[in-house]
C-alpha cells in the first residue's frame, strides 16, 4: 500500500477553524486527521506547513510504519525539535491519519491497536455552555440546564469577559482590576451555591494572572472546591506553576500549550501540575500522547485531554482516552453545532452519541468517523499528489504549483 495523495482543508466551524487532512492510498483506504490550531492565530500557517510536510515526508510511502514516519518528520523537520504549535500540529494530523489507515486496513478501532479499551464509555466535561453569560446568575442558569441534561462536570473561564472577536477576552498584562476580581469570585460563588456540591466546577484561567493576584484569588475560591484550575500562569514557566501549586489545595492542570513528551517531562519534573492536558491535535498525535500518558503514570498524575477543535478532534481524543489507564475526563462541546457559522466536518460526529455526560467508546474501524467531504469541499486549502502539489485558497487569493507561490 502507498499513500498517493492528500487533501488539506481549513474549515470555519463555529468559533474555530479546523485544519483537516485526508490521506489517500492506492488501496482505496483513506485516513483523516486534524492539526490543532483551530483557535487563536495560525490556522492557515499550520495548513501550509502540513502541506509541505506531507509533500516531503508522506506522499509515496507505505503508511504502515507509523512510528518510523513520525520519527522521520520529527528528526528532519528541524522546528519539531523543541516543540511548537505549528510544527507539532502538522505532525499530529499526519499521525492521526496513519493510525486511521492502519485501523481500517485491519478492521479494528485505533484504540485496540494502542492497547485498549479500558472502558465502554468515557466521562466528559462540558464546555461552551457559558456563551453570552456575564453575571454569576447567568452562569448558574446556563449551568443548571447542562446538569438537567446529565452533565456532572462543567468548565468555564471565570477571568474571561465576553468579546465579539475572540469570544472570551482573557486578562491583559496578567492582571485584573479589583472590581474585576470581585466579579470573578461572584461567578464562582454563585455557581457553587446554585449547583451544590455534586457538580465539578473546572476553571480555566488561561495563564492570565500574576502571582500576587493568584495568591489572593485562590484563597478566596478554595472553599468552593473547584475540580481544577487550568493554566493559572503561563505554561512556558513551569517553575511559576510549581510555586502556585504550593499555595493552594486546588488541583492544577495544564498541557494545551505543551508539546511532545519533552515538554511534558519538564512540566512533570517541575512538580507543577496534578493533572496533565495533552491535546492529541497539537502535541504530536496519538503516538506521542500515549507516551506522554505513560510518563505521567510515573508521577502519579492523571490525564484529562484538552479538546478544542472540530468534532474530528473529539473522535481522535476518544481513541486515546480509551487506551490509557490514567484517563480522568475528556473535554467536550456538546452544543458546538449551535455556534454561529458552524460547518459540519463529519458525517457521524461522536457528540451525537453523548448520553448523560458520557461518550460511548467507538467500535468502528480506524478512528470510527468519516469526513463530510461535500460540506468541507469549498474549504480545501491544498491537494498534494505524487506528481505535483497544488494549493488553492478558498477565497481564490492564493495559488501555487510545484511548491512555489505565484
Amino acid at each position: 500500500m502507498k499513500i498517493i495523495a492528500a487533501d488539506i482543508y481549513v474549515v470555519p466551524t463555529g468559533n474555530r477553524r479546523a485544519v483537516l487532512l485526508n490521506l489517500e492510498t492506492d488501496a482505496g483506504i483513506s485516513g483523516i486527521g486534524e492539526a490543532g490550531v483551530a483557535y487563536g492565530m495560525g490556522s492557515t500557517a499550520a495548513a501550509e506547513l502540513l502541506r509541505t510536510t506531507v509533500e516531503r515526508f508522506v506522499i509515496g510511502r507505505d503508511p504502515s510504519p507509523v512510528e518510523r514516519i513520525w520519527s522521520d518528520i520529527y528528526d528532519h523537520s528541524f522546528w519539531t525539535k523543541g516543540g511548537g504549535a505549528l510544527s507539532t500540529s502538522a505532525l499530529s494530523a499526519i499521525d492521526h491519519a496513519l493510525w486511521d489507515i492502519k485501523g481500517k486496513t485491519l478492521g479494528v478501532p485505533v484504540h485496540s491497536l494502542l492497547g485498549g479499551p479500558f472502558a465502554d464509555s468515557l466521562e466528559v466535561y462540558a464546555n461552551g455552555w457559558w456563551l453570552d453569560c456575564h453575571t454569576g446568575d447567568e452562569y448558574a442558569e446556563a449551568a443548571l440546564k447542562m446538569v438537567d441534561r446529565g452533565y456532572t462536570a462543567l468548565k468555564l473561564y471565570p477571568l474571561g469577559m465576553p468579546d465579539p472577536v475572540t469570544v472570551v477576552r482573557h486578562p491583559v498584562r496578567r492582571a485584573l482590576t479589583p472590581d474585576a476580581l470581585e466579579h470573578v469570585v461572584e461567578r464562582i460563588e454563585v455557581l457553587r451555591h446554585r449547583l451544590g456540591d455534586g457538580v465539578e466546577l473546572l476553571l480555566d484561567f488561561g495563564g492570565g494572572l500574576t502571582m500576587d493576584q493568584l495568591r489572593r484569588l485562590l484563597a478566596r475560591i478554595e472553599p468552593f472546591h473547584p475540580g481544577f484550575v487550568e493554566e493559572p500562569v503561563d505554561p512556558a514557566i513551569p517553575q511559576a506553576m510549581s510555586a502556585v501549586r504550593q499555595m493552594t489545595s486546588i488541583p492544577l492542570a495544564a498541557g494545551e500549550r505543551v508539546y511532545t513528551r519533552y515538554g511534558f517531562h519538564e512540566l512533570l519534573q517541575s512538580n507543577a501540575v496534578d493533572i496533565i492536558q495533552p491535546d492529541v491535535c497539537n502535541t504530536g498525535g496519538l503516538s506521542e500522547a500515549k507516551k506522554i500518558s505513560a510518563m505521567a503514570e510515573i508521577y502519579n498524575v492523571r490525564v484529562a485531554p484538552h479538546n478544542y477543535g472540530s468534532t474530528l478532534a473529539t473522535a481522535v481524543s476518544a481513541q486515546l482516552c480509551a487506551a490509557i489507564p490514567n484517563f480522568m475526563v475528556l473535554e467536550c462541546f456538546p452544543d458546538h453545532h449551535l455556534e454561529p457559522g458552524y460547518t459540519s466536518v463529519l458525517l457521524n460526529p461522536l457528540e451525537d452519541t453523548l448520553i448523560s455526560g458520557r461518550l460511548p467508546v467507538p467500535e468502528a474501524p480506524g478512528l470510527g468517523v468519516e469526513l463530510s467531504l461535500e460540506t468541507i469541499a469549498p474549504h480545501r486549502w491544498a491537494r498534494v499528489t505524487s506528481a505535483e502539489p497544488e494549493t488553492t485558497h478558498s477565497g481564490g487569493v492564493l495559488t501555487a504549483k510545484g511548491g512555489g507561490i505565484s
